[in-house]
């Protein structure tokens, strides 16, 4: 099958970076252009919530803004979730709204007004990831045990292996590629039509545009949505909205500290469980991180 053209593919129009959003990142941020956009990738990110009892997928809004120089890969919710908490009154009474009828959400199971309740909430990660093209280094921003923190490393392709399976994704004729990756194997599918050595996450490293990854346990998702060649969208260094500043951190000692916080807050639900005279209902087995060699 032919591919379409890159121009237009399929476009979430929620996704696109409206002019609004361009405003809240100049004034009320006052973030630094660092490069131009010529392709903003839309993907599905997909994983668990780290509670295993609840089996509950996630799903959220990723885009990945490719320019000259570098890509930044963050979540679209993320962004909408900081815009209504950081800029104006009414974006907040609006962030307040949606938390309260979040909390009062009732559906005829627990599982169901947990669902119902996940689905009104502001949600977003603040996961940033920066591929310096020229340098061949990453950077990570996020915001993980009351700290928003960043690190650097050396921007290392996952070590692809090239099968001859054929597929096609929204129109644009893939091959498949398989690695093993910091724990986990994944598959992932490429299209040399768009020959650009990127994809979501931290991915790269193959002849063509990443546009689905998955790993074996189907506990981690990305799948394409969207292209768009947008007219001179910026892309901005994001800082804390409300002033703070990164805090320089080690990956594996990040990791670390992300794993022992799961299993803190699974700890503190069974003993709340058992004060309240209920046995323990959550498994101390969560699902575990993407990356996995910090073992």
């Amino acid at each position: 099958m032919k591919a379409k053209p890159l121009t237009l593919v399929l476009l979430l129009c929620f996704c696109r970076i409206s002019p609004v959003s361009a405003q809240i990142q100049e004034t009320f941020w006052h973030w630094q252009v660092i490069d131009t956009a010529q392709i903003v990738c839309t993907y599905e990110y997909t994983d668990y919530m780290f509670v295993r009892s609840r089996h509950f997928k996630e799903h959220e809004t990723f885009l990945l803004a490719i320019g000259n120089h570098l890509s930044k890969y963050y979540s679209y919710n993320g962004f909408q979730k900081d815009s209504l908490f950081y800029t104006t009154p009414q974006a907040k009474e609006e962030y307040q709204r949606r938390v309260r009828a979040g909390l009062k959400a009732k559906g005829k199971t627990k599982d169901e007004s947990f669902a119902m309740m996940m689905a009104i909430m502001p949600k977003g990660e603040d996961t940033k990831i920066y591929k310096h093209y020229p340098k061949d280094s990453l950077t990570v921003q996020d915001w993980v045990t009351s700290r928003r923190i960043f690190y650097t490393e050396a921007m290392e392709p996952q070590a692809w292996e090239i099968l001859p399976d054929t597929s096609v994704i929204l129109g644009y004729p893939c091959q498949r590629a398989e690695c093993d990756w910091r724990g986990r194997h994944y598959t992932a599918w490429f299209t040399e039509e768009i020959p650009i050595n990127d994809g979501p996450y931290k991915f790269h490293g193959l002849p063509g545009l990443i546009l689905a990854v998955r790993d074996s346990a189907d506990e981690y998702c990305w799948e394409l949505r969207g292209i768009e060649m947008p007219d001179k969208q910026r892309i901005y260094h994001s800082e804390p909205p409300n002033g703070d500043r990164y805090e320089r951190t080690d990956r594996i000692d990040l990791l670390k500290k992300m794993w022992k916080q799961r299993l803190a807050l699974i700890k503190k639900a069974n003993a709340d469980d058992v004060m309240l005279g209920y046995p323990p209902k959550e498994t101390e087995d969560p699902y575990d991180l993407i990356e996995l060699n910090y073992k």
